[in-house]
């Protein structure tokens, strides 16, 4: 934030600004806002402590979706007691965004839903089968997530949420196969008794028991529907009457369908739906059976309008296809052809980077084993504006040499996974006498994942990891990494939110302690199968960690597995997430 406020010139400033004072610009609230819904939620919450100003910036609606309130067994009676007793206080508990997690219906929870409720936006229930007590609650309502939910309440035999209740509903996600058939029949039964105004999302997990059911549901809302995921779990047993269901949508502008529904149904879909729904993005997803004709004519329909494609896993397309990816290469920002293992550098620089293309921003390549060095250079030299990448297990194109074209062309680059990468070596990441890395240069970067890069080592952490905004590391299965390298790790990458160090076999006790108090945001840590590690990691863990929410250590033979979980329930309970 400094740095962006040292780089504005003196005319929005009431102060000169010399090296060695830094001074807040003078600038429109509507500005500030903006600044603001670049950070992140950790960076969010130092800001609003910063002064009275900024603390009510912080807290305007835009801004509050970004927090999420989590309520568990653990802080319900806390947050309960806030209610009760601070007043004053309660303002700052109000959260448009809130998950409830392992939850039963009960007194306690009533009493915050009947606080909270009146400014909730977006409700995920989490393991929390609590159905009967959100009515009458939620009148701003938008968005309903269930996941997780494999059982109803014990005793309670019917789920009394009416979503009719909810008059503001948007959006309804019951898609997730941990949830029970039961919950997801009597909440399309609960939407089509009593229609629901005003909903425009839907995501529904498709069987064959309950295809009917589904295709009612989708029939009514045709005409309002803007968003639709269809899971699909089994082949559908028709198409005379899903060809009706899809020639009534008119007003889509996202379509996800994935798992293997079957080429028949996924054609009668496709060629059914109107074409001025102008389809912005389309998710097929593991769809085995989409080839090339039908790739290019989803391509020539939707070609005014299409921006993100998810593809992955789709095995039948080449770049016959690929090649065709030119006619929406103007507007298409997000392309995902991972595992799309026919698909060939030809294909991929005829489609998308013949010449320069500003608008790609997300790509991914994983596991498209054929991509070249060459391949490289000539694609992020025409695809400078790339901020996410994933080259995951490209072995024969991802090379010391390669990657500094990555580092060099690349540099809005914040998310990049080069995972199973094994060629990358320390002279990649830090240089050479004879060549320096531009590593440095991906100031920006956010996220990097280097699991299975075995022949990096210490080096590297202590020389080319420089990161001061990198919110997230990977670097599994690196042998070499030990408590000198985590030393300069903690040093580089202060802002680590999200830490995974699995199978690295020379971790010990003293590298976990290195971690927990040299990483003041910590709020995941995964460190399974790190063999050497004992109960005093988890002793480090208890004593100095004040963020961490979630902590993976499987595989770790010296736990006493019961002894640690009882532990952390007793003086960490606020650790959402425990793996041992």
């Amino acid at each position: 934030m400094l740095r962006l406020m040292n780089t504005l010139p003196n005319k929005f400033t009431n102060y000169p600004m010399d090296d060695d004072e830094a001074v807040l610009p003078v600038l429109p609230n509507e500005v500030w806002i903006t600044i603001f819904t670049y950070l992140p939620f950790g960076d969010l919450q130092q800001a609003n402590a910063v002064c009275k100003h900024w603390c009510e910036l912080t807290r305007v609606p835009v801004l509050r979706r970004k927090s999420k309130l989590v309520i568990t067994p653990y802080n319900l009676m806390d947050i309960c007691k806030i209610i009760k007793c601070q007043v004053l206080f309660c303002k700052y508990l109000s959260c448009e965004s809130v998950e409830l997690q392992d939850l039963e219906v009960q007194e306690n929870l009533v009493i915050v839903l009947e606080y909270l409720g009146s400014r909730i936006r977006q409700l995920k229930l989490n393991k929390s089968p609590v159905f009967s007590i959100l009515n009458d609650h939620l009148p701003e309502l938008e968005e309903l997530i269930l996941t997780h939910l494999p059982r109803i309440q014990n005793g309670n035999n019917t789920i009394s949420a009416d979503l009719y209740k909810f008059p503001k509903l948007k959006s309804v996600h019951m898609s997730c196969a941990n949830v029970t058939y039961y919950i997801k029949i009597h909440l399309l039964l609960n939407l089509t008794l009593v229609p629901c105004k005003n909903i425009q999302r839907l995501s529904l997990e498709l069987n064959s028991d309950q295809e009917d059911l589904i295709m009612y549901t989708l029939d009514m809302y045709a005409h309002s529907l803007r968003h639709v995921e269809i899971i699909v779990r089994s082949k559908p047993s028709t198409t005379v009457k899903w060809q009706e269901i899809f020639k009534k949508f008119t007003q889509l502008k996202v379509l996800k369908i994935t798992g293997n529904c079957g080429y028949k149904w996924l054609k009668v879909a496709l060629e059914n739906l109107p074409k001025e729904n102008r389809l912005q993005k389309i998710d097929l997803n593991g769809c085995l059976e989409l080839n090339d004709d039908f790739m290019k004519f989803i391509l020539n329909k939707w070609s005014q309008s299409v921006e993100s494609l998810d593809l992955m896993v789709c095995h039948c397309l080449t770049d016959e296809s690929i090649k065709q990816l030119k006619l929406v290469k103007d507007k298409l920002y997000h392309l995902n052809l991972a595992y799309c293992c026919r698909v060939t550098a030809q294909g991929l620089l005829q489609g998308i980077a013949e010449s320069r293309n500003d608008k790609m921003l997300n790509l991914n390549l994983s596991h498209i084993t054929s991509l070249s060095e060459e391949f490289l250079f000539l694609l992020t030299e025409r695809l400078p504006n790339l901020i996410s990448l994933n080259l995951e297990n490209c072995r024969d194109a991802v090379t010391d040499r390669s990657i500094n074209f990555i580092f060099s062309n690349l540099r809005h680059l914040r998310h990049l996974s080069l995972n199973d990468c094994v060629r990358i070596t320390d002279d990649g990441l830090i240089g050479t006498e004879s060549s320096t890395s531009a590593l440095n240069s991906l100031q920006r970067l956010e996220t990097l994942s280097l699991r299975g890069c075995r022949n990096i080592s210490n080096r590297s952490l202590l020389k080319a990891l420089k990161f001061q905004q990198l919110r997230k590391l990977t670097l599994g299965y690196c042998y070499k990494i030990s408590s000198s390298g985590i030393e300069g790790l903690v040093e580089y990458c202060p802002a680590l939110e999200e830490l995974t160090i699995t199978s690295c076999f020379m971790m010990s006790d003293d590298c976990v302690l290195q971690i927990v108090l040299g990483l003041p945001r910590l709020r995941k840590l995964n460190v399974s199968n790190c063999v050497n590690l004992t109960m005093r990691s988890i002793d480090y863990v208890m004593t100095y960690c004040k963020t961490l929410r979630e902590l993976c250590m499987n595989g770790i033979d010296a736990l006493e597995v019961e002894q640690v979980q009882q532990k952390l329930l007793k003086q960490k309970p606020q650790i959402l997430k425990v793996e041992l």
